[in-house]
Formats: C-alpha cells, sequence, structure tokens
C-alpha cells in the first residue's frame, strides 16, 4: 500500500490483530475514511512463513524480526532467572505468528467481571460474526458466515487416539467434541486451530481484515514504521512521530516523521508496546516519567503496571 498523505482521519499506532480488525471494520463500513496503520515489523502478505501453519516455529528462531522478546528481571521465584515474553513483530501481530489454537474462555469468566456490556450474553453474538466453525455444523454458540475460518486441522495422527484414551483413563474425565461451546469444562477434546479447513491457510487478522481491502486507496498500511510517540495539543492527541523501524529496516534512514490525525489515535501497539508509546508520549506515572526526563502530559499510574499473562514453557524429550 503507498506511503501517501500527511494526514488522515484515523491512524493506527500499532498494526497487530487488534489493529487489523478494528481498521478493517471501519474501512468497510465507511470508505471513505482516510485510516493509516503503522506498523514496526514486516508485511505478511501471502508469506509462507505466516499463511502455512506447519512453519510457525520458524518465528522463534533467534535471528527472526517478526517476534519481539521483552525480558524481565531476574525472579527468585525462577532460581534468579529473567523470565520472558515474545509477542508478534509483524502485520496482524499475534495472529500472524502464533501457534493458531482456538481457546475461548467459559461464559462464566466474562460475566464474572461484572462490567456492564461485557457479560457472555452480550459477547457471544460478536464471537459468532467473527467466525466461520467447520468443525461441527449447527453449534448454538458459533458462527458460520464470519471472516476468520477455524477448523480441526486438516488432518489427525494415530496418536491422537492413544493420547486420548491414556489422558481419559488416567484422569478419569470424559471426553467431549467442544469445549469451546463457553459451558464445557475440565473434559478432554481435541484442539480446533484457527485454519481454513478448505485452503489449509492460518486464518489470521492481517489477511481477512486489511489485506482484503487492497482496492480501498483510503486504507493504508505502512509496515517497518515503529510509532515512537502520539503528539499531543491541549491534550488532545492529533498526530504521531514515528522512525523507520531499526529491527525490520535496519539499512533505512532513522529520522523521525510525523503524520496528523484530524479525528482519532488509536493505540494499538499490544501488552508489550502501547504502554511504552503512551508513556514516550507523556501519559503514565508522574516518577516513571521523571526518570526518563520526559514531560507529563496526563497522570495515569496504571500504565505499564499488572501485566498478566499465560507462559507456555515446551520442552521436548528424546528417548533413543
Amino acid at each position: 500500500m503507498s506511503q501517501s498523505l500527511s494526514e488522515f482521519d484515523i491512524i493506527f499506532a500499532g498494526g497487530g490483530a487488534t489493529a487489523c480488525v478494528v481498521a478493517g471494520r471501519l474501512a468497510a463500513y465507511d470508505p471513505s475514511l482516510k485510516i493509516l496503520i503503522l506498523e514496526g515489523g514486516p508485511h505478511t502478505f501471502n508469506e509462507a512463513a505466516h499463511v502455512q501453519p506447519y512453519k510457525y516455529f520458524t518465528h522463534q528462531a533467534e535471528a527472526s524480526i517478526t517476534m519481539s522478546t521483552y525480558v524481565g528481571n531476574p525472579s527468585p521465584r525462577l532460581n534468579g532467572r529473567a523470565p520472558t515474553v515474545s509477542c508478534g513483530h509483524c502485520v496482524g501481530g499475534g495472529s500472524s505468528v502464533n501457534y493458531m489454537g482456538y481457546t475461548r474462555a467459559p461464559a462464566s469468566d466474562y460475566d464474572d467481571w461484572r462490567v456492564d456490556g461485557w457479560e457472555s450474553k452480550n459477547l457471544i453474538p460478536l464471537m459468532k460474526k467473527l467466525e466461520t466453525y467447520q468443525v461441527h455444523p449447527d453449534r448454538p454458540t458459533h458462527g458460520y458466515n464470519g471472516p476468520i475460518k477455524v477448523s480441526s486441522g486438516g488432518g489427525k495422527l494415530g496418536i491422537f487416539d492413544e493420547f486420548v484414551h491414556v489422558g481419559t483413563t488416567y484422569h478419569k474425565r470424559s471426553f467431549v467434541d467442544d469445549t469451546n461451546d463457553l459451558e464445557t469444562c475440565n473434559v478432554y477434546s481435541p484442539w480446533a486451530k484457527y485454519i481454513c479447513g478448505t485452503t489449509g491457510r492460518r486464518s489470521d487478522a492481517a489477511h481477512h481484515y486489511v489485506y482484503n481491502q487492497a482496492h480501498n486507496p483510503n486504507l493504508q498500511l505502512w509496515a517497518g514504521k515503529r510509532v515512537k510517540r502520539v503528539i499531543f495539543e491541549n491534550k488532545r492527541a492529533v498526530g504521531v512521530e514515528f522512525t523507520n523501524d531499526p529491527v525490520s529496516c535496519p539499512d533505512m534512514d532513522q529520522s523521525l516523521r510525523t503524520v496528523r490525525a484530524s479525528k482519532l489515535v488509536v493505540v494499538s501497539a499490544g501488552a508489550f508496546g502501547s504502554p511504552t508509546i503512551l508513556e514516550r508520549s507523556g501519559v503514565g506515572a508522574e516518577a516513571v516519567l521523571k526518570r526518563c526526563d520526559i514531560q507529563q502530559v496526563v497522570n495515569l499510574p496504571g500504565v505499564g503496571e499488572n501485566y498478566q499473562g499465560l507462559l507456555l514453557p515446551i520442552d521436548f524429550m528424546v528417548i533413543a
């Protein structure tokens, strides 16, 4: 998509899964909106490493530029080691590089938030609108006309049945065909995938919400652009400052550029990227900003705090 214009209606600072979905939906609803997505990582359009499911492990390689690894402080709970968390660093974010595991929480988890509008009864219609569930027909909590395809992944090895038999026998839990119906818990089930059962391709946010609207010149996606900060005028966000990403574009000019937004700036750079953009923009706790010599625009102590995530350790054992 061409890199033209110096002002847009809406700018997305970060081009991961959330940005692709929201920007794509806005553009489809009103094609006249001038929308810009700035993403630090590279494009993923029809790249084999992103659309072929079995290649997801390539993004974990040390030389990969499609994932960013954040390293925490050493912790006594980890025997003095530092925790690491990897995040998508490409168009589509995590949806372009993850394991494609289709996982929904039980309805009770959403209801436990006790936030008006976020109850499961309000979220289920949106979940159904999102997907085309290819595993089983006519399931009341699944959708069948959405952009994101969900399937069994296309194949099953014989060892799967052996594994399930041992697991259900040992744990004395039953086996069902769907644990993502928002009701069923603590049983065994095949793990559905964000993979199209017809084409065998990964079903990601980038291809199904943004790349499929390349015909719209008002929806622009600039890859390899790292957002430094949001520009404020009288506490109103009016644009962003960005540069060529030093990881995905190491040989390009690193000087700062600006682009303005007439309506809205959306900070959508993920659980780690969004807080750092906000803090560099002057939005955050006073002590943190002072330490980094950043002038405070909004005192918001919660920025960058209380991160919670599910770590997935992967170990391999070879028995010769």
